[in-house]
């Protein structure tokens, strides 16, 4: 069996030559073993970090390279012999090989296609403030997106004990694209506490046995078997025809909600998705505080298999008027992993304050770092790498802070660091609304982030429909009570067709839930937008 050997010292960053000599007469003694070695998963300061990094990549290492290596070769049995990329967490492509030795990047891989996605859409449709939204069975992920790119960070979290709990998880250092996310997805269990307090999440039921509604011996109410309650799901329709039980997740909603609280069973199912939907609302409105942008005034961009069930109310608390639900949006984060550039982020710390600014020795580090990205991105690309892209970010703080920022390299700030500070005090301000005057600025890490080109947009198409459409009336809970809701099938809808809200748009992946507030226009590209109704009028917005 694989197992794995770990190196660390806090100075291990600015000078591997030990580490590396170490790693080398282990892999010739011990070649059965996989070595990690902290100064190649995450070679810069804080040494705690550094180190839960490379332990996470160390215990995942043998497990995951038997997988790929395994999945490499069935795919080559089968006579495919195109190139074997797998997603970052940082939202690029990687080749085989390195995501066997940094299998750490990839932890986040998932959410990041989502990301990549939304993106990519905002490109596609000149958005230039954007969030994205994406809820699935377990968890919902919020981005925020502006000018075309996701917001990025090299510090996060994974396995946090307690909910949402900052501090309360493992720490890792690695490119990501930052996002919060938090346990609401279909799959989340309701139940009423000790204290009488409807709670939803962050449990869930899972896919097996999953929700009640299922019918796979799952017994926990859920948010799947509220919306079912609620009308927003067609029981016969869902996931491409294989169906629910109705019977069951109204009797698992009202045996665990809606009689602790002795309410109705649409009421319980109402306060269950109220719930949860505020749940989400408050986590973007903190998140976008957090890091001094304003939730206001974007695009939702939803997907997910339940985000566009949940997409309009949601909207409706975060005061945005508009919303795109994708085609394919039930797979919108494979339909990322296409989407994405190949690339490769490295980091370097290098200590050096602004008022003794050596800018040929910054220059030297990062061509450095650029050389050794650019080669693993063109081994992984071929011919799409004869036009990369290459973002360098300096991680800077003022001398005597803590923490650092992230701070864009401008053009010739290597050569005038007045250039520096003025980047510097602008993303200050963007976090925190002032500077500090007559303070030096002291720079801890630097990054150098290659890419080869995205794909390009092509010219939007009229979606084909294969169906007339034959919409049906079902009841659906709004405002305190059911409504006579159109259904229609999303398939069946031409481009520029309208759909007044309250309305059900039905595919095999997912729902779109057009509440009241909302009316719906199927777009050139086959997306679903949903614009939000003038709201002292009922009139839709232009």
């Amino acid at each position: 069996m694989g197992q794995w050997v770990l190196n660390s010292d806090p100075w291990y960053y600015a000078n591997p030559e030990h580490e590396q000599r170490i790693g080398a007469l282990l892999e010739m003694a011990l070649p059965d073993v996989t070595v990690t070695l902290s100064s190649e998963v995450c070679p810069e300061i804080r040494e705690y970090e550094r180190l839960s990094t490379a332990c996470a990549n160390a215990y995942v290492q043998p497990r995951l390279a038997r997988y790929l290596s395994a999945l490499d070769g069935a795919l080559k049995a089968l006579g495919l012999s195109c190139p074997f990329m797998l997603m970052t967490s940082g939202g690029g492509l990687t080749d085989l090989e390195t995501a066997v030795r940094f299998p750490v990047r990839l932890v986040e891989s998932g959410p990041a296609g989502g990301a990549v996605l939304a993106a990519w859409i905002a490109r596609q449709r000149g958005l230039d403030r954007v969030l994205s939204f994406d809820m699935g069975g377990t968890t919902a992920k919020l981005c925020l997106i502006d000018d075309c790119r996701p917001q990025t960070t090299r510090s996060f979290e994974v396995a946090r004990a307690w909910r949402n709990l900052k501090g309360s998880g493992l720490p890792l250092r690695i490119p990501a694209i930052e996002m919060v996310e938090i346990g609401a997805g279909g799959g989340s269990i309701a139940a009423v506490d000790g204290l009488g307090r409807l709670r939803v999440g962050p449990e869930s039921a899972g896919a097996d046995p999953g929700p009640a509604s299922y019918g796979r011996g799952g017994s926990a109410a859920t948010v799947t078997d509220a919306d079912l309650v609620l009308g927003r799901i067609d029981a016969k329709a869902f996931a491409g025809g294989s169906g629910l039980d109705e019977g069951a997740g109204a009797a698992a909603l009202g045996g665990q909600v809606a009689g602790p609280l002795e309410m109705t069973q649409p009421l319980a199912a109402y306060a269950v998705s109220e719930v949860v939907d505020e749940n989400m609302a408050n986590a973007a409105r903190v998140h976008a505080v957090e890091w001094g942008k304003d939730i206001r005034a974007r695009t939702m961009i939803a997907f997910g298999g339940a985000a566009p069930l949940h997409a309009a109310r949601l909207a409706e608390k975060l005061e945005l008027d508009a919303v795109v639900v994708p085609p394919q949006a039930g797979v919108g984060s494979a339909v990322g992993f296409l989407r994405a550039p190949v690339s490769y982020e490295l980091a370097r710390s290098r200590h050096m304050r602004l008022s003794a600014f050596d800018g040929n020795e910054a220059a030297g580090l990062l061509q450095g770092m650029a050389s050794e990205a650019r080669a693993v991105v063109a081994l992984a690309a071929g011919e799409a790498a004869d036009g990369l892209d290459e973002v360098r970010h300096l991680y800077m703080r003022y001398v005597g802070q803590g923490h650092e920022i992230a701070v864009r390299l401008p053009d010739g700030g290597l050569g005038d660091p007045d250039r520096l500070r003025h980047a510097f005090e602008a993303a200050y301000r963007q976090l925190y609304d002032r500077a500090i005057p007559g303070q030096d600025l002291e720079v801890l890490s630097w990054t150098v982030t290659v890419s080869s080109a995205p794909p390009p947009v092509p010219p939007t198409a009229a979606p084909g429909n294969d169906r007339t459409d034959t919409a049906a009336n079902a009841p659906l809970f709004e405002n305190g009570g059911f409504v006579d809701a159109a259904v229609h099938r999303r398939e069946a809808l031409a481009a520029g067709a309208s759909v007044p809200g309250p309305a059900l748009i039905v595919e095999d992946q997912t729902t779109t839930v057009v509440s009241a507030a909302f009316d719906a226009r199927i777009e050139a590209d086959g997306a679903i937008l949903l614009t939000r109704k003038d709201r002292d009028t009922g009139r839709t917005n232009p």
